[in-house]
């Protein structure tokens, strides 16, 4: 029988310990906070920045619940990753206040910092729930630094209240946008539990035949849609394709490698099963949502530049991988993809949302730049 990391009750008393440590740690970021309002400095970064402490808080704690089975460490780790949570609502509710008062209200998803104290809010809130429904934190392990890094990374770009350009300035920004970060979320965490899934079946069966052909596919039709984007699009500047290709097979690298290295400790992983229903369950939700927020960006397009699709980067990458879950939605229900290979879709599909969400705003020119002001 697989041994799953789930809530115990053996640990008495239960949350109270770990209640009482989160306490103290919220008490001193209380303090903070209080002498930051007294000298009147508070603003919606320093609340991120609190947020991005809190979580890093809350990895550590997921990390050492997962090697040494503490439960109590865990609760203090769900605890902490809740109370990030809420520092991060408190930040966003604040940022909106504050464009409202200097009359340019603007919802907090509009330019890449935004985009980074956004997206973590949505992924952590749908893995909180993902927790308390399958009774497992072995996935925070993996997830939450993930989480820490973004919020405390996203700092670095430009953190100012800016006024909208006037191809944002429309109520299609709350509906396309919306929907964008919903799918981010949702095939994030999908990630998290087929990378899970990927160092349970490292150890339980080692076929490196079966595991190259699977790569060797993948990196196939990666490389074929790099070279066909290209083509498509005309580009003609050749950092652009040396990026995305380096980038592409480094990060499948990495992960590979990762799996092979850390599938010694698979056996504190939950069940094949149900990090493989967690992840199916996880992109059925995300896909129609990621679907809709294509459409709707059409629509956008076509009232504000006269063309519902122009091949632009993000539109074009954004269809790379509706298609990559489209296929491996396809797979699990007819039930050809299921195993290793479904979890290496969603592997793919994911540094391809990577490319879609970092790429295209950082490298790619085109009509979503203006993300990264």
């Amino acid at each position: 029988m697989d041994n799953v990391v789930v809530f115990e009750n053996k640990n008495k008393p239960s949350y109270l310990e770990a209640g009482l440590f989160v306490v103290v740690i919220l008490a001193f970021l209380g303090l903070s906070v209080f002498l930051a309002l007294s000298s009147g400095k508070v603003s919606n970064v320093l609340v991120f920045q609190i947020a991005g402490f809190i979580y890093g808080l809350s990895a550590l704690m997921y990390i050492f619940q997962f090697f040494f089975k503490n439960e109590n460490i865990g609760k203090a780790g769900t605890l902490l990753a809740f109370a990030g949570w809420l520092t991060q609502t408190a930040g966003l509710f604040i940022r909106g206040l504050e464009s409202y008062n200097m009359g340019i209200f603007h919802p907090p998803w509009t330019n890449l910092y935004e985009s980074l104290m956004f997206f973590p809010w949505l992924a952590v809130g749908l893995y909180l729930y993902i927790e308390r429904e399958y009774k497992t934190r072995t996935i925070g392990t993996f997830f939450m630094p993930i989480i820490a890094f973004l919020v405390i990374w996203g700092h670095k770009f430009n953190t100012d209240i800016n006024p909208l350009v006037p191809a944002l300035r429309s109520y299609w920004l709350y509906l396309h946008v919306l929907a964008s970060f919903v799918g981010y979320a949702g095939f994030t965490v999908a990630f998290g539990a087929s990378f899970a899934y990927l160092l349970k079946e490292a150890q339980v069966k080692n076929k490196p035949v079966n595991t190259y052909h699977y790569v060797g596919f993948i990196f196939s039709l990666i490389l074929t849609g790099i070279f066909g984007y290209l083509t498509l699009t005309g580009a003609k500047d050749i950092k652009t394709m040396i990026f995305g290709i380096i980038f592409i097979i480094t990060l499948i690298a990495l992960i590979y490698f990762a799996v092979y290295v850390l599938k010694p400790i698979a056996d504190k992983l939950p069940s094949e099963n149900l990090l493989s229903e967690i992840a199916f369950k996880a992109v059925a939700i995300s896909f129609p949502v990621w679907t809709a927020s294509i459409m709707l960006g059409g629509a956008w397009a076509n009232e504000a530049w006269g063309s519902y699709w122009s091949w632009d980067p993000k539109e074009t990458w954004a269809l790379i991988v509706w298609l990559f879950f489209a296929a491996y939605l396809h797979g699990r229900t007819i039930g050809k993809w299921k195993g290793e290979i479904s979890a290496w879709i969603v592997v793919a599909g994911f540094i391809m949302l990577l490319i879609c969400y970092f790429g295209v705003n950082l490298y790619f020119p085109g009509l979503h730049s203006y993300a990264t002001e």
